[in-house]
């Protein structure tokens, strides 16, 4: 499974590398640091990010300003964010509750309670995954980087239906596409097996080319937001 990405804001280099060593050390996570709001939003705009922990007072440009524009940009305006704050900082806490961030963490932190929040906020962080299934390993890699640079998706590969197996058992599968030019067509025996549970049947199976990869993925999300409507 992808380790988590958290870009973390802050303005103090001590508390960055803290936090940093403190939540790669405790969780399955990569931490990616800014010391500033103007960097933050810069690498908010090249990386997929799972959660920033963004501080509220920093110089210049401060945690409102920039959580202002993540709110207002198509394309981060859903990461989700916790705020760092002093304690007591109530008029601040409602500024952001205005943009709609309610959790935030105390500084100073504590390392268990830093670890508590931010595991609460990623466990309850939906990130729908895409099972990949086929037999070329490279070409399947290619495929999730293609999904996770232009979806809100992550995705696993297996080669095999044994792979593919444990990983339905393991994570929750939102979508199976198969490479349309595997060269094991025995291993689709993995229909049975989904048709043999209702929580796996339910999941839709697709086929396609790396070459249609954005323009499959593209329609399927533009049925669940129809479906959902």
């Amino acid at each position: 499974m992808r380790k988590k990405k958290i870009l973390l804001i802050d303005d103090d280099e001590m508390n960055l590398q803290i936090a940093k060593m403190i939540l790669e050390r405790k969780l399955p996570c990569e931490v990616i640091c800014a010391d500033s709001g103007i960097k933050g939003l810069n690498i908010l705009r090249v990386e997929r990010i799972n959660l920033v922990l963004l501080d509220i007072l920093m110089p210049l440009f401060d945690g409102i300003e920039t959580l202002q524009e993540i709110r207002g940009n198509a394309f981060m305006k859903d990461v989700p964010v916790m705020m760092l704050t002093a304690s007591g900082d109530i008029e601040n806490i409602h500024k952001v509750g205005a943009l709609g961030v309610k959790d935030y963490i105390k500084k100073p932190f504590m390392p268990a309670d830093l670890i508590a929040r931010v595991t609460k906020k990623l466990s309850e962080i939906h990130s729908e995954e895409i099972l990949l299934l086929g037999d070329n390993e490279k070409v399947l890699s290619e495929m999730r980087r293609v999904i996770e640079e232009n979806f809100p998706h992550e995705a696993i590969i297996a080669t095999n239906y044994y792979e593919a197996v444990e990983i339905l058992q393991s994570a929750k599968i939102e979508l199976i596409l198969s490479c349309a030019d595997m060269k094991f067509i025995a291993e689709l025996k993995i229909l049975p097996f989904l048709a043999s549970d209702k929580k796996y049947k339910e999941i839709p199976f697709a086929l396609s080319t790396p070459d249609k990869l954005l323009e499959m993925i593209d329609k399927i999300n533009g049925r669940k937001r129809a479906y959902r409507r």
